[in-house]
């Protein structure tokens, strides 16, 4: 919502709030709303359906966390696909990997590519390397019919489960990733604020936990997002191993071998409430 110069995204008893310049794109497309805004504190915004999805000044954040804590622990991480991720950030990360052959990117929505590459150069400046398949689907069908064993990673890099994203949560989404992973793939998705978004968050984690063996949750930052503190989920049908097995190359700001550490590090009261630890007394 626009109101007296600020954008206010206030669909939850919380609000997140930026002062706006000015708009600079404003559409409707087959599945959402999409607008582009001019900040005073974060750059360039993306909102889609009026919510939050990427800024200039602290994208990195997102797409450093959910690429690199995922592909580094991997042994040889060659063919991938991004689930959602029409901006870029994503593909972008992950093309700093030598080993990457191949990345499928399933975009539902192909004015949020087009709106990337137009306003958000610096994101989607991978998205036209040869190295990547766009393709406009409905990621929840596409994977009902992926090839089984044939994927070293699969990244959900969604918006909120919500209206056409709900199914990304679901049990039977979660057997079809499972399906389409290589015996030591590795699965990773964006879970929203454990705080904010307790509800979503413990959906998800109960429903992946019925399609892999090893599932583990990621925290870290997300200054703009709903809370601040973000989560991902992470599984496997072997032992998550988080040793560094490689490294990107390229310039990161946020993610190094130090900081992946604490990705894995959880507050008390998530490791009692989701994991299995005893309440201090």
């Amino acid at each position: 919502m626009l109101k007296d110069g600020w954008f206010y995204e206030d669909d939850m008893p919380f609000a997140v709030a930026l002062k706006i310049n000015k708009s600079l794109y404003l559409s409707k497309s087959k599945y959402q709303q999409i607008e582009v805004l001019d900040s005073a504190a974060m750059g360039k915004v993306m909102l889609l359906d009026n919510k939050l999805m990427i800024t200039d000044k602290d994208e990195f954040y997102y797409h450093e966390g959910i690429a690199h804590t995922s592909l580094s622990i991997h042994p040889n991480p060659k063919k991938i696909m991004v689930v959602g991720g029409g901006d870029g950030g994503t593909v972008r990360e992950v093309l700093k990997y030598k080993s990457v052959e191949e990345i499928e990117l399933i975009e539902i929505d192909e004015e949020v590519i087009s709106v990337s590459k137009k306003y958000f150069p610096e994101i989607a400046c991978d998205l036209d390397n040869p190295k990547v398949k766009i393709k406009v689907n409905d990621a929840i069908e596409y994977m009902k019919n992926a090839k089984e064993s044939s994927y070293d990673l699969i990244l959900c890099d969604s918006t909120d489960p919500q209206g056409f994203a709900l199914g990304l949560i679901s049990k039977d989404y979660y057997k079809n990733v499972s399906k389409a992973l290589k015996e030591d793939g590795i699965y990773i998705s964006q879970s929203g604020s454990p705080i904010i978004q307790e509800k979503e968050f413990k959906t998800a984690l109960e429903n992946i936990r019925t399609a892999f063996k090893h599932v583990d949750a990621l925290i870290s930052i997300a200054p703009t997002y709903p809370g601040c503190l973000w989560s991902y989920l992470i599984a496997s049908n072997k032992p998550i191993n988080k040793k560094i097995k490689n490294i990107p190359n390229g310039k990161m700001k946020y993610w190094n071998p130090e900081m992946h550490e604490k990705f894995f590090v959880k507050p008390t009261w998530i490791k009692e409430k989701y994991f299995e630890l005893q309440p201090v007394k």
